[in-house]
């Protein structure tokens, strides 16, 4: 069982990070295998919208070969995905914005006879910001994953707190950790495990995953 996590942030240390890390985390000790990729770590080119062409070649793994293409093997081979990101005047960041749009090319190979190469996968999101925009940020990326067939977890999360600080937040901190549990969780029941899907609070493991992070991320 793998989940990886997509930061939509070019701060590796800030607050997008942070819970994205402390989500990992929470996932990797139900036994999931984990890894973190971020958007701002090469090129990823923009959807030329080639599903409307009159030969269509919007398929798996899309026309370009950049880093979205490295990015979408990693989606493909994922029981789930994380994405977090920092609010950018209501919505995601604009290489985030690029990928989603990219990922359009699994969501596609249903014109091929299959189906939905995004179906089933669970698909999680962390939105951090000071104001109102998380709402809308945290709504797009869930809806368009739901749109691909995705499953959602009840807690894809938009998180109100300053970004810097963010692992210092406890509540900030437990709903990425629930992220993180839940998404873990919901994967094992798919595979065929019992598993109670529900958010805890958890003081220790809250404090074991801020220490950890700590060292990480070296704040």
């Amino acid at each position: 069982m793998k989940i990886l996590g997509i930061l939509g942030s070019p701060h590796k240390n800030g607050g997008s990070a942070q819970l994205l890390h402390a989500a990992m985390k929470a996932a990797y000790l139900e036994g999931c295998e984990t890894e973190i990729m971020c958007v701002y770590d090469g090129e990823i080119k923009s959807c030329i919208g080639c599903i409307n062409d009159g030969e269509p070649n919007c398929r798996f793994p899309c026309i370009f070969d950049d880093f979205g293409k490295i990015l979408l093997e990693k989606i493909y081979h994922s029981d789930g995905i994380i994405f977090a990101t920092p609010t950018y005047w209501f919505t995601i960041s604009s290489p985030l914005k690029a990928l989603i749009e990219r990922i359009t090319s699994l969501e596609h190979m249903i014109t091929y006879g299959e189906q939905s190469y995004v179906e089933n996968k669970v698909v999680s999101a962390i939105a951090v910001g000071a104001d109102g925009g998380v709402v809308s940020t945290i709504s797009y990326i869930l809806t368009v994953f739901n749109g691909m067939g995705a499953i959602i977890p009840h807690m894809g999360k938009g998180i109100l707190t300053p970004s810097k600080k963010a692992m210092y937040d406890d509540k900030a901190l437990m709903d990425a950790i629930n992220v993180g549990r839940l998404t873990a969780k919901t994967v094992k029941l798919i595979k065929g495990y019992k598993e109670t899907i529900k958010y805890e609070y958890d003081k220790n493991l809250l404090e074991e995953i801020r220490k950890e992070l700590i060292k990480i991320l070296i704040l």
